[in-house]
């Protein structure tokens, strides 16, 4: 992970041509990532509309996507944290 403490609100964007469900994000921070009614991630309201602080939980979701489905990006200002491009 490029970002971590003091990167402010993010938002996690979920690559659905690549997501192939696996449900490792969902478990590894069910509080911020799900499976939807597809079988696909999806972040949860926070996280997907205006950002929410980012935990521990999270990061380690983005990282361990198989795929690499998801990415971080900065709430204010878009840029992507994690993963680098």
């Amino acid at each position: 992970m490029t970002g971590g403490a003091g990167t402010g609100p993010v938002i996690v964007r979920v690559d659905r041509d690549r997501c192939i469900g696996s449900g490792m994000c969902a478990r590894s921070a069910p509080d911020s990532l799900a499976l939807g009614a597809d079988g696909l991630a999806a972040p949860l309201a926070e996280y997907g509309d205006r950002g929410a602080e980012l935990t521990e939980e999270l990061a380690e979701a983005v990282d361990f996507c198989p795929v690499e489905a998801l990415t971080l990006h900065a709430a204010r200002g878009g840029y992507r944290i994690d993963p680098a491009e």
